[in-house]
Parts: C-alpha cells; structure tokens; sequence
C-alpha cells in the first residue's frame, strides 16, 4: 500500500482492513469554519475602541495614510517617516485607510483581516502534515486564543502581516513536496512547479514586510533542496546530490530566489522615484534609489543603541519575562485601569518547549526528512534561532518578535496530542488542555483589549510584578548643559541626570 509522505500520521481503519491517511471531511470544514469565526470575531469586535495611535502606530497609521493617497493634513505628516521597513505591510494597511477612512477602524483592519486568515493557514497546514482534524482543530484554536496573536491582529503594526506568509510558505511548501514522488521513488521535476511558486510568493511577500521575513526565504530553500536529495536518495542509484541540482536547480533558483527578489522590488513602485530606464548607478535609477532607502535602513538598524524600558533578550521571549505595554485608556476613574499589553499565554508559551523537544527528539530518532517532525522543528528554528544571535548586538529587540514562531508552537503542541493516539484518555487530555487555554483567555482577555478594571483585579493578572525585579538598573550619568540669554544676559545651566527611564527592569516584570 503506498504511503503518504507524512506516513507516520494518525490513520483510520476503513472496511476490509484498508488503512489509510484520512482525507478531508465534512468535520474539517465545520471545524475550521467554527474555529475562524470565533477567531475573527474575537479580532474584529471592538476593533475601534482603543482611541488614538498606539505605540508603533504612529509610525505605520500615518505612513499608511499617505500610502492611500490622504493629504498631509489628514495624516499629520507631509511625507511618509518610517523607511526602516519595506513598504508591502504598508501598503496593506493603507488599504484599510482607503476603505474606512484615517481613523482607528482604518488603519488596524487589515491586521484584523491578516490575523483571522492565519489561523485558516495554520489549520491547512496542520491538517496537511498531521492528518488529523483532530490536530489542525487543535493548532488553529490555540492560535486563535492566543494573547499575543490578538493583540498583534487588533494593532497597525506591521508584525501581524509576517505570519500569514511565513505559515502560507510552509503550507506551499508541504504541497509542492508532494510532487516530488519521494513515495514511490521516481523523483521528477515539472517544469511548472506552481506549488513552489506560491511558496517564493509568499515567502517574498514575508520578506517585503519586514526583513526577518528572509528566514522564510532561507526556511524554503533549505527544506526544498533537502527533500529533493532526500528523495532521490531513496532510489538507491546514486549521484543524489546531483541529480537534486540538476533536475530541481532551475525551479529553486527562479521560484524561490528570483520571485521574493522581484516581489520586494515591486514593493517599492510607487514610493521611490527614478526611471527603470536609466543606469543602475546614476542618481536618477530607480533601481538605485531603492538601493539607497534599503541601504539607509541597514546602517539605521546596524547603528541602533537606544535602549527601551520594554525590551527583552530573544532568549525570555517564549518565558515571556517582559511583555510590551501598548496603551493605557485614558480617562478612568480613580482606582481603575485598561491596558493592552503584548504577551503570550503562559500554558500555550510554556508547555509548548517540550513539545518543540519532543518533536525534534522524535525526528532525529526516525530521521525521516518527510514527516511532519521536520516541518515543526524546521518552522521553530528558522524563526527563533536567528535571534539568538541577532539580539546580542542590537538593542530595542521585543517579545513581539516571536509571533511568527507561535503557528509552529501551537502545530507542535497538536503534534503532541496526535501522538498520544485515539483514546478516551488521550482525548480527555486534549480537552481538559484545551479548556484551560481558553479559561486563562478569557481571565487574560481585559489586558488584551484595554478592558477598564479595578486596579486590584488588574494586578492579579500580572504574573510577575515583584518591586525589586521590576525596579530599574541604575543608568549611565548624562550631562545637559543648556544656554539661555535674557536682556543681554547669558547664563548657563548644567543638569546632570540618568537614563534609567530608557532601561527595561532588572528582572521578569510584567509592568
């Protein structure tokens, strides 16, 4: 009996002794449908509520405002101020502008829009690679409680678009793979390959978001020419490596290098000048000028030193040691409290690092390159890893950052509860698992949409709160020295301070 690629998913025992993958049923599209609904609604109710621009928002709002063609006493810009990011998020974001105007409902829509179509994404791609309604009802419903991803999805910031192409890549990806026969060991290569074109789109669209996208890129490249030696391996007639390049090299080069290159080019028309026709090094190129933004993006994020008291180290993020404070609704009565702050859901955060061990234990165990295991732990490590090692030389690096990690989190989690197979206790379990993710949501839910609570019942939400961890180091001494000249006279004062507002807490703080 021929074997899916994901061969060691949970199957079913069908009449006269036929097992086999399970293929797509009515229950998945209840499911999935159930699950998308609860999610948007979650991500669309109240959108507008918290009034004015919040934290990066008044960056990417007023940018975004230009970009849907507003005058410049709308946006209160007169041109567009964040170069540091390539303009696709942007650009989405102006959509919403366009639609319903400069205000709240306009310029966070789309990341409303975004949010909900991750979570299809990650049930699809969960059902691709566990086979299990089961495991892609699971995935999908912790993201679509997750704190962090609704928080991102009710904001104008540019990291809620990220995930939806990185977890669309991986999804292409595990589609085009299909095509390389690996099952039956008679590799070929289709000249068309439109599975692996969507991936370098999507891939491309990750990357003209914001620059972290490339791990995408360099995710879909390194699975691509894996599976296609791996596959050809399996034949047993050598030159695997060979073969690979030779038979695979042109749709990887043109569909997963060329496509994201010229996708984040096509990002840029409309915010640079400069004339296609001219030289790529005179002044008037187009090509040059986007050469020159990109470049004076790279030296801003090289030189970058400023500290901010919401910062943490890669590292803490999945121990979410400092979530980010968004807003605080203005006008309360004394006593009482709203605020929106970036975190995570600490049993869904916390329980998924074993689960991430678990999996990559299990695929070094069976090294099978085709099984769900590599996808997970592949989808964890291209997005975590790099940080790592990219947060030791900058500062200003936030838990944010890890959102385009929680979809495979959330899969390895369902990954977890797959294996543990089919039985009234290994269903309990998800169950029970299940209910509690979403009772700490809901006990969570106030600080994810600046809720107004009494400050008591506000502080019983913050884990770590502790005065002396949240107290800040002690800063480095600054010297102001300011001139000032009244009726002739000049006089001089000198003010000596610290920087300790800048700096984040000496310890886990949730303040």
């Amino acid at each position: 009996m021929e074997h899916d690629l994901d061969e060691r998913a949970p199957v079913e025992t069908r009449p006269g002794g036929d097992a086999r993958p399970r293929d797509w049923t009515r229950w998945d599209w209840l499911c999935l449908t159930l699950i998308t609904l609860i999610g948007g609604a979650l991500r669309f109710i109240g959108l507008g509520d918290a009034k004015g621009q919040m934290f990066d928002e008044i960056y990417y709002a007023k940018d975004a405002c230009l970009y849907a063609g507003r005058p410049p006493s709308v946006c209160g810009i007169d041109a567009p101020e964040n170069y540091v990011h390539p303009p696709l998020g942007k650009w989405f974001i102006s959509l919403g502008v366009r639609a319903f105007g400069h205000n709240e409902i306009g310029w966070r829509v789309a990341g409303a829009i975004a949010g909900t179509l991750t979570i299809v994404v990650i049930y699809l791609l969960a059902r691709k690679i566990l086979r299990s309604t089961l495991g892609a009802s699971i995935a999908s419903g912790l993201f679509a409680l997750d704190f962090l991803a609704l928080v991102q999805a009710r904001v104008s910031m540019l990291d809620g678009f990220v995930p939806l192409f990185g977890v669309a890549t991986f999804l292409f990806l595990a589609y085009d793979r299909d095509h390389l026969g690996a099952r039956l060991g008679r590799p070929h290569s289709s000249p068309a390959r439109p599975w692996r074109l969507a991936a370098g789109i999507a891939a491309g669209g990750a990357v003209a978001i914001k620059w972290s996208g490339v791990f995408f890129v360099v995710a879909a490249l390194t699975l691509t020419i894996t599976w296609a030696i791996g596959a050809r391996r399996r034949d047993g007639r050598g030159g695997a490596i060979a073969r690979a390049l030779n038979q695979e090299g042109a749709t990887i080069l043109a569909w997963l290098v060329l496509v994201p290159v010229l996708l984040y080019l096509l990002a840029y028309v409309g915010r640079v000048d400069g004339s296609l026709l001219a030289a790529p090094w005179s002044d008037d190129s187009w090509l040059f000028n986007v050469w020159t933004e990109n470049n004076r993006a790279w030296h801003f994020h090289r030189g970058l030193e400023a500290s901010h008291p919401y910062e943490s180290p890669a590292w803490s993020w999945i121990l979410l040691k400092r979530p980010v404070a968004y807003y605080v609704a203005p006008g309360a009565p004394e006593g009482f409290i709203g605020s929106i702050s970036a975190l995570g859901n600490p049993l869904v955060w916390w329980s998924s690092i074993p689960a991430v061990v678990f999996a990559a234990g299990a695929w070094l165990g069976r090294r099978d390159l085709f099984g769900p295991e590599a996808i997970i732990v592949a989808g964890v490590a291209f997005t975590y890893l790099p940080w790592l090692v990219l947060s030791q030389d900058r500062s200003a690096v936030f838990l944010f950052y890890l959102l385009p990690v929680v979809p495979f989190m959330c899969i390895a989690l369902a990954y977890c509860f797959v294996r543990l197979g089919r039985s009234i206790e290994a269903r309990l379990a998800a169950a029970v698992f299940m209910a509690a993710v979403a009772g700490l949501f809901v006990f969570y839910h106030p600080l994810l949409v600046g809720t107004v609570l009494p400050y008591e019942s506000w502080e019983r939400r913050l884990l770590f709160n502790d005065e002396e961890a949240c107290s800040k180091p002690p800063g480095e001494p600054t010297t102001t020295t300011t001139t000032e000249t009244t009726r002739g006279r000049t006089v001089t004062n000198t003010v000596e301070t610290t920087s300790e507002d800048s700096l984040p807490p000496k310890g886990w703080c949730w303040l």
